[in-house]
């Protein structure tokens, strides 16, 4: 519902929201897998409802890896050269030696972690300038989750890639993203470059002798992340007259500055009031 960005060349967008918000449908909107009702996809200003042919430029990889598994990997490359004609397949070999992927074993006898790595190593050899992930880490253990999310930061630093990544890994997007949209019910809540998140938020954990002051409580730009007993913990944001100073002035009994995570921006703006315990 009127969704409208641009990402740039060499940069990775984080989409986030809670489940049902639209991430996949979003994706599969930008692939041309679906169709919107009104509005366009554009890569560098073409349609790719108008010009199909600009779809080369882009490919999506989706949360299911179970596509084609009775093939090889060979037999994937073979099929993705056709498809895309700058499909670099000694680089795609050389991944596949990196990561101790077999060449010539089925996807099916894959395990999780392999099928991750392995379609990200496709995706990224078939040198398009954009990439759509859906959940790319989900489920994966400690060390694969660690090479697919350095396989993407290195392919975007040594090709000037643009990735889109659509995940609930708040902690990985937060490590690896230049920006993050935030959907929410079918619309974009939010959108944000992380540089700019640290330099207009804070995070503080407060206590007062009583409860918290009222015209603390109503201000808008203080949000109740968590509260236990008479200790809360807050998002403020940056903004004058100094809602910071304006705690301090209310002579709390505890105050102090948190480190700011992407999840504590998740609840801000998507949780809504049910989601402060």
């Amino acid at each position: 519902k009127n969704v409208s960005f641009s990402i740039t060349s060499g940069t990775i967008t984080g989409i986030v929201g809670r489940n049902g918000a639209g991430k996949t449908t979003l994706l599969r909107t930008m692939m041309g897998i679906l169709l919107p009702d009104s509005g366009d996809v554009r890569y560098q200003g073409k349609s790719i409802y108008t010009n199909p042919e600009v779809k080369v430029e882009l490919i999506f990889i989706p949360d299911s890896k179970d596509l084609l598994t009775n093939y090889t990997p060979r037999t994937f490359a073979k099929l993705y050269d056709l498809i895309y004609p700058e499909f670099d397949t000694d680089i795609f070999e050389k991944r596949l030696e990196q990561f101790n992927l077999p060449l010539d074993k089925k996807i099916r006898y894959f395990s999780k972690g392999m099928k991750a790595l392995f379609y990200l190593v496709l995706a990224f050899a078939a040198r398009t300038r954009v990439v759509l992930l859906d959940e790319p880490t989900d489920g994966l253990d400690p060390i694969y989750k660690k090479q697919c999310l350095q396989l993407i930061v290195q392919e975007v630093a040594e090709q000037n890639t643009s990735v889109v990544i659509s995940s609930h890994r708040l902690e990985e997007l937060q490590s690896i993203c230049d920006q993050v949209i935030f959907l929410k019910n079918g619309t974009i809540e939010w959108v944000s470059d992380l540089m700019t998140v640290q330099e207009r938020y804070q995070k503080l954990q407060v206590a007062f002798d009583k409860d918290l002051p009222e015209e603390i409580k109503r201000n808008s730009n203080v949000h109740i992340l968590t509260r236990s007993g008479r200790v809360y913990t807050l998002l403020v944001e940056r903004k004058q007259p100094d809602i910071t100073e304006q705690i301090k002035a209310s002579k709390p009994i505890l105050l102090e500055l948190l480190p700011l995570s992407l999840e504590d921006l998740f609840v801000s703006k998507l949780g809504g009031e049910d989601s402060v315990r």
